[in-house]
């Protein structure tokens, strides 16, 4: 059902929006679980959080970032994209497949922590560093984060020149 709720919500809403409060309310889900599974909640609590971490994923996380990837290529290239990022994405669902019962096993209760520190890595990422992808076209996208990424590296470059210019201000060779 969230599903359908996301077909709708793309349309209307921000793609960072979305990602947003999608990475949220699976972060606060993942700690619901992390506290049902220590006891301090039945198992009906547990099953409804799995319901809203799944909920919550299918109105962002799950179909948002197929779509960036179309939006954020040429047409030329989207199909080169799409094809690298089901890759990748697929490689990380059968690491985590693969990993994730020794994470049990040596984490207990807790083993739904990495993934909400990953989800908070995420909404940091998302804050921080991804361009709203809606109603833009390919070219403006990339140059917004080329000029984003100049601005970053005239910062750092700055910086660095401050900590060049004040180490050798007592030389006399300069």
């Amino acid at each position: 059902a969230a599903t359908y709720v996301a077909l709708f919500l793309m349309e209307s809403s921000n793609r960072r929006t979305l990602i947003l409060w999608s990475a949220g309310g699976m972060l606060v889900s993942c700690i619901g679980l992390v506290v049902c599974l220590l006891g301090y909640f039945d198992k009906m609590a547990s099953l409804f959080f799995v319901v809203t971490f799944v909920s919550f994923f299918e109105i962002g996380l799950g179909p948002i970032p197929w779509l960036i990837v179309a939006e954020m290529f040429e047409a030329k290239y989207v199909a080169t994209a799409m094809s690298a990022s089901c890759q990748v994405n697929w490689a990380c669902n059968f690491i985590v497949g693969l990993l994730f019962p020794y994470l049990q096993k040596s984490l207990g209760a807790y083993s739904f922590a990495p993934f909400a520190i990953v989800l908070l890595m995420t909404i940091i990422f998302v804050i921080i560093w991804l361009p709203e992808t809606k109603g833009t076209t390919p070219e403006e996208l990339r140059e917004n984060i080329v000029r984003s990424l100049s601005t970053m590296l005239q910062l750092s470059d700055e910086s660095t020149n401050d900590a060049d210019t004040s180490s050798s201000v007592g030389n006399p060779i300069d």
